[in-house]
């Protein structure tokens, strides 16, 4: 199964990447991978509506990255940043709302 990044477009910092959660980390959709990152940093529930790429509202840009046997969970964001470019595939842009 593929796993996702989502990336802060405000700061560029690595939110998450699902490989780092093992069969937790199976998620069917963007909007999910956001969800167990949330709840695995302690956020309250949000809401996520579906931007376009060139949106300034977004708050993430997710990232999907297909399996692989040598694409290991990300151990640093160096490594997602570089796993992103290497082989990841821009899938949304997201922005959050306070429910």
């Amino acid at each position: 199964m593929a796993h996702y990044i989502a990336i802060e477009r405000a700061t560029g910092r690595v939110y998450g990447d699902t490989a780092r959660f093992g069969q937790a980390g199976n998620v069917a959709s963007p909007d999910d991978a956001v969800f167990l990152f949330d709840r695995h940093h302690g956020r309250a529930a949000r809401g996520f509506g579906h931007v376009g790429p060139t949106s300034t509202a977004a708050s993430y840009d997710v990232y999907e990255i297909q399996p692989s046997g040598s694409h290991a969970p990300t151990a640093s964001e160096a490594g997602a940043h570089a796993l992103v470019k290497d082989h990841g595939s821009w899938v949304v842009a997201l922005v959050s709302y306070n429910s």
